[in-house]
């Protein structure tokens, strides 16, 4: 199954690779306002209020493009045309208000956590400070980690509701924490890789098609599960993977990607 995700998300992000870098383009630009922001406060040129402000504002536009990153990737994992990546992104926008704040909102307590509380502990010193630290750093993990799933299921599901995509979003988490684990390893890859090449390449659109294709796959084994009338881990993930094409994918050599029929 790793294997399959891992062979996956890499080959049809270069077979889209031109689409997939202006993707990352726009949240280059998107994550540079946020800094510049933090910047200007920093150095004393914008106070603190309209910072915050001027932030959350920006993660709102981030969310609502993140909601679109997720119609591409999702497009690009069901194999539609180049042409096609972006089809109902507008309606899915529009259908999708009540997600995309909320994961705006998420995502403002993981900056806020990031870039204002977990530094403000520490500075703060003694007993607590280094503790209220620690607390916000695993909040922050926490959210990271139980969210994971959150937009590629408003697409899986696009009539599931505000809460019980937060629902879905927490059981695909907690009762599959191996497959979610591994996801976090390969975005924190994926985000270290993206250093050198600023987040161009995989970037944050990398890790939005590891996320949806990891939740086609457990969705898809629920489903098969419950047609079986049987536990979940009662369905290998071969059968899973047999819905899925895998054996363009399996077959398919990585000199390809620099050497194509290769």
């Amino acid at each position: 199954m790793y294997s399959f995700l891992f062979r996956k998300t890499i080959f049809d992000a270069w077979d889209n690779v031109l689409s997939f870098f202006l993707a990352n383009f726009g949240y280059l630009w998107l994550f540079a306002l946020e800094f510049f922001w933090l910047h200007l406060n920093a150095t004393g040129k914008l106070d603190l209020p309209p910072c915050v402000l001027l932030m959350v504002l920006t993660m709102i536009a981030i969310s609502f493009y993140s909601m679109l990153a997720a119609v591409f990737a999702h497009n690009i994992l069901t194999g539609k045309k180049r042409g096609q990546v972006l089809e109902g992104a507008g309606n899915i926008i529009r259908t999708h208000i009540g997600h995309i704040f909320f994961h705006a909102f998420i995502s403002l307590v993981i900056c806020v956590n990031a870039f204002f509380a977990i530094p403000f502990y520490i500075r703060m010193g003694g007993f607590m400070g280094p503790l209220f630290a620690f607390i916000g750093l695993f909040l922050s993990l926490f959210l990271i980690f139980n969210f994971k799933y959150y937009l590629p299921l408003c697409l899986i599901s696009p009539d599931t509701g505000v809460l019980d995509a937060i629902k879905y979003s927490f059981a695909y988490a907690l009762d599959n924490k191996g497959t979610t684990a591994v996801l976090m390893l390969r975005s924190l890859m994926d985000l270290l890789i993206s250093v050198p090449f600023l987040t161009l390449v995989p970037g944050f659109t990398g890790i939005l098609i590891s996320d949806t294709l990891a939740a086609m796959l457990l969705n898809k084994r629920y489903v098969m599960a419950e047609e079986r009338e049987a536990e979940k881990s009662a369905v290998p993930w071969s059968d899973v993977l047999e819905t899925m094409n895998q054996k363009r994918y399996m077959s398919r050599k990585f000199i390809s990607l620099l050497f194509a029929g290769r």
